[in-house]
């Protein structure tokens, strides 16, 4: 295979750039000088390959800013001084390490990264000597460092010059097509085909279910609970005053056609199994004034904001859970008054201040106790050694189960969790609506000129795209639902109406799939391409509840965040009534005179 030049890929680059991209191709920095390459190199004690040295020579980076030269996948190339800063760093940590280092497959010490966008993933070389030095790998903190797509970096500037020229895509395992956007050039993901995803309940249909386990049949071990739930590694227990199990049950969305007695065990096995949709199983019971509810493993509802304000709704409601991690909040009439958690010593908008309600909280977090001179640390009236966590952290528990049942009078008998108690699967409730999304800082003068009225029609126009892109209008409900998305008023969506059920579904569908599960045979049940499907479509979800609640100035972020068109830009100017590629930055004639050789020179005759 022909090899081309560094330089002569980089003066592709520069043309195609100035052509197209102006205010990026402003962005390259003038070439970095020989001595500080190798004063670099000497000082890493690193051997350089030819073509990063070259590359340098080209561009010793890129200057900070908006607009500023990226490669795909948002990757800023590194000038020397920003290359010798980050191999002094990995040289520090490596030498720290010393024998404990981590495997050559996730980082070596002569690995050099030459390109980044959130440290520490980034783009890097092979400085190591033999058949692999010069070869172009990707670094990421959580998988570590993979190599064999460019042997060097002159192919991979000539892969890129060529995407440029053509408009093709290019990456690693995701691949990123060049937009230019107000003469600057952007990297938007290329939208690959979704499939029509099956349900986890449609597969289940198709099999025979196994037989729902007996009443009273238990394979957990009965064990004497050491007060609320003392036996659980981590549960979630929901207090709700005055109501019945009944409607405790609906409002955490119980599946009616899923009610009846279940043990623990039972909830267990129900809740991993696929067949079943692998939905939350809810037990509830009743202590005096209060109906219960208690949920195992890590998969909550209990602890989530939306249900508990439906559980508080015209009454009180008290969540505790623990996971190592005590967490109780407080919620009244559909509003939180307050949350303490031991993972954190601050308050989130709206939270009360715990202490101030609950003054007999242990603290927590660095001052979570005194030190006492036999080396044990005092959790109010308790004393547990400080090298037990594990002891710490049920005494935590405990006294926060005891403020709760002082305060709030409840009294759960050590046995109130054991044997069969009425239950049912659960289908979440909607996540709340809060516009996820900021609007792309690049449309901020748009949104912000546009009138809500005008903005409200484009974002309906959007939201049908983004649903269309998803497979999410397959549903009829949505179908009504889009043609309500352009009006002026926010209605919201109902979580019991057809289409707050059918978002459920979605979403729940989505979660089941997301965990890959399989059959006896150890077959994936949902494969990797239906799993992603799902995921877009429950993102194009919540971006429609978003629409039909929030004004279209505050939820257009988290519309447009979603869109499969790498062109939406252009889309949704046009759709403004504006023109989409209007310049905003320097006068045409300052514009004309700009070009790849004469900029070059004139940053080369700098040095």
């Amino acid at each position: 295979m022909t090899v081309i030049p560094v330089y002569r890929s980089w003066q592709r680059i520069e043309t195609w750039l100035a052509e197209h991209a102006p205010r990026t191709f402003d962005s390259l920095r003038p070439p970095a000088s020989a001595d500080a390459i190798s004063a670099a190199a000497d000082e890493l004690r690193m051997k350089f390959p030819a073509d990063l040295v070259e590359s340098l020579r080209c561009h010793d980076g890129v200057s900070p800013g908006h607009g500023l030269f990226q490669f795909p996948g948002g990757d800023q190339p590194l000038g020397i001084d920003a290359i010798l800063r980050r191999g002094r760093m990995d040289r520090q940590l490596w030498n720290r390490l010393g024998e404990d280092h981590p495997d050559e497959t996730y980082w070596h010490p002569e690995f050099l990264m030459f390109a980044d966008s959130n440290p520490p993933d980034g783009l890097v070389l092979d400085c190591r000597e033999g058949a692999t030095f010069g070869a172009v790998g990707t670094h990421l903190k959580g998988g570590g460092t993979s190599f064999g797509r460019w042997p060097s970096l002159a192919a991979f500037l000539h892969e890129l010059a060529g995407g440029l020229e053509h408009g093709l895509a290019m990456g690693w395992w995701r691949k990123f097509v060049p937009v230019v956007w107000q003469e600057t050039l952007l990297w938007e993901e290329e939208p690959q085909p979704l499939p029509v995803p099956r349900s986890l309940r449609e597969v289940a249909a198709t099999v025979a279910a196994p037989a729902a386990p007996e009443v009273g049949q238990d394979p957990l071990p009965v064990v004497a609970e050491e007060g609320w739930a003392g036996e659980y590694a981590s549960f979630c227990l929901s207090f709700v005053r005055g109501l019945d199990e009944s409607e405790l049950l609906r409002r955490f969305g119980a599946l009616a056609d899923t009610h009846r007695p279940r043990s623990r065990g039972q909830a267990q096995a129900d809740a991993q199994r696929w067949t079943a949709g692998l939905l939350p199983v809810v037990r509830a019971g009743r202590c005096g004034q209060w109906a219960f509810g208690i949920e195992e493993g890590h998969r909550w509802e209990g602890n989530r904001s939306e249900v508990l304000r439906r559980l508080s709704r015209g009454t009180q409601a008290v969540s505790l859970s623990f996971s190592g991690a005590t967490t109780m909040s407080y919620y009244e009439d559909g509003e939180v008054v307050t949350v303490y958690d031991t993972r954190r010593s601050y308050q989130q908008p709206g939270e009360g201040d715990p202490f101030d309600i609950f003054p007999e909280l242990p603290a927590h977090g660095p001052a979570a106790g005194r030190l006492l001179p036999d080396g044990r640390t005092s959790l109010g009236s308790l004393e547990v050694p400080t090298e037990r966590t594990p002891l710490l952290q049920r005494a935590t528990l405990r006294a926060v189960c005891g403020v709760v049942s002082d305060h709030f009078g409840i009294d759960l008998p050590p046995g109130a969790l054991t044997g069969e108690l009425a239950s049912a699967q659960v289908l979440p409730v909607l996540p709340g609506v809060d516009g996820r999304y900021r609007p792309p800082t690049e449309l901020a003068e748009h949104i912000t000129t546009a009138s809500e009225a005008r903005l409200r029609t484009v974002l309906a126009t959007q939201m049908c795209s983004l649903a269309a892109e998803t497979g999410l209008d397959t549903y009829p409900e949505v179908i009504e639902a889009l043609h309500r998305a352009g009006q002026d008023e926010c209605h919201g969506v109902d979580d019991d109406s057809p289409l707050g059920i059918r978002l459920r579904t979605v979403f729940a569908d989505a979660a089941a799939a997301w965990s890959l599960p399989r059959d006896d045979d150890g077959h994936l049940l949902i494969d990797l391409s239906e799993r992603d499907a799902w995921q877009h479509r429950a993102n194009a979800a919540g971006a429609l509840a978003d629409a039909l609640s929030l004004p279209a100035r505050e939820v257009i972020g988290s519309v447009l965040h979603q869109r499969r068109n790498p062109d939406w830009r252009a889309e949704f100017t046009e759709q403004l009534g504006e023109a989409p590629h209007e310049h905003r930055g320097a006068p045409p004639h300052e514009r004309q005179v700009r070009t790849p050789t004469a900029h070059a020179r004139r940053r080369r005759s700098t040095q």
